[in-house]
């Protein structure tokens, strides 16, 4: 439909908007009907990542008023993705560069959009083995940098390398959606198998000293470790609650972090039913896998010349 055509009465038109200004609009349109002779209009859903400076720092509606009603006619924002989480795609929803912008519309009316915004991201199910690949070797090559301190060696080791170096590659992707591309059923798989590998080899590896261990110093040893995992969880669960008031599945998220507990928060997850638990999981477990490789051999350096 072109703008300068004139609507007469008895046109079947498609309105499309918010619904709150669909039901404001319907008396001055007039009555609604079934619409099966509309039903051949084609409309498009695109995934546009937002590049375009001007925009940066504008909220939804601000987009909307300079847009005009010409160059925004027929275009809507139906969500709003930023590092790899769905924002309310409201009206003083602040838009930032990188953000992916879901539009809807008429596909000519959307092609000229995603000119003036940045750039289409096309759904793929492909995974970016080369940059998945170039983020391991990268972060086994952080893993093998340390030192000594007091004749302590100290050093982050493969798994705390790949997780800064999962960090880093992790920001790239989310300011540059269209590399690193791992589709959610990929990085389950990934998850699952890797979390099932690291139990089994650590079974594996620790059974037969344990068992050596429990018959040396009895339940004593067992009781011990359950109280070193539990004293420090209910403390940070009192405290979170008490004095941050952070809601139970974050609060209980971060706790998983703060223990490296991946079958904690996996567990959290298949509770909830939804991902709120990794919001706290995220930084608490990034820290701990830093902290744990730096500490660990400076406590048991102490131990030793304390002891």
């Amino acid at each position: 439909m072109q703008p300068q055509l004139t609507l007469q009465a008895g046109d079947i038109a498609l309105v499309v908007g918010r619904r709150e200004s669909l039901v404001e609009a319907a008396s001055s349109i007039g009555d609604e009907v079934a619409g099966e002779q509309v039903r051949q209009v084609m409309g498009a859903r695109v995934d546009v990542v937002l590049t375009n400076k001007e925009a940066h720092g504008l909220t939804v509606a601000q987009m909307r008023e300079r847009a005009g009603p010409e160059r925004g006619r027929g275009v809507y924002i139906a969500a709003v993705t930023r590092l790899e989480t769905t924002v309310p795609a409201l009206p003083h929803t602040e838009l930032n560069r990188g953000d992916v912008l879901t539009l809807v519309g008429t596909k000519s009316d959307i092609a000229q959009s995603v000119k003036r915004l940045g750039y289409e991201l096309v759904a793929t199910q492909k995974t970016d083995f080369v940059f998945l690949g170039l983020g391991v070797l990268v972060g086994m090559a952080i893993g093998h940098l340390g030192g000594r301190i007091g004749g302590v060696s100290i050093a982050l080791g493969t798994g705390g390398g790949c997780l800064l170096s999962g960090l880093m590659f992790g920001w790239i992707r989310s300011r540059h959606p269209l590399v690193g591309s791992l589709p959610s059923a990929a990085a389950q798989i990934l998850k699952d198998f890797g979390l099932a590998t690291f139990i089994a080899a650590v079974g594996l590896s620790a059974g037969p000293g344990a068992i050596r261990l429990v018959y040396q110093y009895g339940l004593a040893l067992p009781l011990a470790g359950i109280l070193m995992v539990l004293i420090p969880g209910l403390l940070s669960l009192w405290i979170g609650h008490v004095f941050l008031k952070l809601e139970a599945p974050m609060l209980l998220g971060a706790i998983a972090g703060q223990q490296c507990s991946t079958p904690a928060i996996s567990a959290l997850v298949g509770v909830t039913g939804n991902s709120t638990p990794v919001i706290g999981y995220t930084i608490t477990y990034a820290l701990s896998n830093i902290l744990l490789p730096l500490l660990g051999p400076i406590v048991v350096g102490l131990a030793g010349r304390f002891g």
